[in-house]
Formats: C-alpha cells, structure tokens, sequence
C-alpha cells in the first residue's frame, strides 16, 4: 500500500514538474512566422514617391522607388531610419476596366540590408487601388445599365506625393525578432 501511495506521489510530482520545464510558447501571429519580427496590422507606412506610380503606364517588374517620411520600428528600436531611400518592384498591376473596376498596382518592397550580414525580407505585397466612380451609380439610376459602361478610377501618385499606408495584415520583417533587436542600436 505504502509503494502505491510513494509511486502515484512520485508520478504526480513528476508530471507537475514535466509541465512546468517545457518552454511557454508566445500565441500564434497571422500570417508571421513564429519568433520573427513583424509590423503589426494597422500600423501606417508614411513614404514620399520618387518615381511616378500610375496604373495606365505601369507594367510588371517596373521598379518604384521611394524615401521614407517616419522611422519603421519594431518593440520602439528604430529598425530603418527616416530619409532612407527604399525601391520595390511591381508585381501586379492593370488599369481600369469597364463595369466599375479600378486600377490595381501591387508593389513589393525590395530586400533591406540592415548591415552586411543581416537584411530585412518583406515578404507581402503593398496594395493600391483607384478606387470607385461613382459616375456609373448616378447614371445607372438615370438610364439602367448604363453605369456598366464606364470605367473605375486609376492609380495615379505623381513623384513627390506622400502616402500615408495602412497594413492590412500583419507584415513579416523575415528575420527572428531577438537577432533584429540585438544587432540594433
């Protein structure tokens, strides 16, 4: 009797102190890598165009580049500085198109070096849309149907225009948050 009572003693205790040496993991982040670092949805992206970006001329692979207007941080750790100069590539564009459609431009943001053995991988696309007409809603209620025949509104930022970005979703920075914020100042 006094075995039984010593073993079950001995496994629960086991047990508790099995629980309490595994590692507490942090909960799960959409569409982030566990353990690496990440902008977090809703965070805004201020930038200034250098280069035109427009949904009539642009075409795939066209390259964009732009300056940032505010540091990006990460944990408040400044991870690329204001005034610096970023370049992505289009990787999907399309001008408008009748039945209210809008201009489309999907930009990806090119890799950041953040010193010679480090860099940044963006691994989602920026998204511009033209938005609606609103033309077609007035007319279709004049003449039905006749709103299916105009065209939504391009994308059109000329060089210099500031752009105030929202994520929509988590963005992955592509690297282990405690390597980032322990490599930077």
């Amino acid at each position: 009797m006094l075995k039984k009572i010593l073993l079950s003693t001995f496994l629960t205790i086991s047990l508790i102190l099995f629980n309490f040496s595994e590692p507490t993991y942090a909960e799960k982040i959409d569409n982030v890598q566990p353990g690496n670092a990440y902008l977090a949805e809703d965070s805004i992206l201020s930038f200034k165009l250098l280069d035109k970006l427009d949904s009539n001329t642009a075409k795939k692979f066209d390259t964009i580049r732009f300056v940032l207007v505010k540091d990006i941080t990460v944990k408040n750790k400044i991870v690329i500085p204001k005034d610096t100069v970023l370049s992505a590539v289009i990787t999907k564009t399309h001008s408008s198109r009748i039945l209210g459609q809008s201009g489309i431009i999907r930009l990806k943001i090119n890799d950041y070096k953040i010193n010679d053995t480090h860099t940044l991988h963006f691994k989602d696309d920026l998204k511009f849309k033209g938005g609606h007409n609103y033309a077609n809603a007035a007319a279709s209620i004049i003449i039905p149907f006749s709103g299916l025949l105009f065209k939504g509104k391009e994308v059109q930022y000329p060089p210099g225009t500031v752009i105030e970005y929202k994520l929509n979703d988590n963005l992955d920075l592509g690297i282990n948050e405690a390597q980032l914020l322990s490599i930077l100042p």
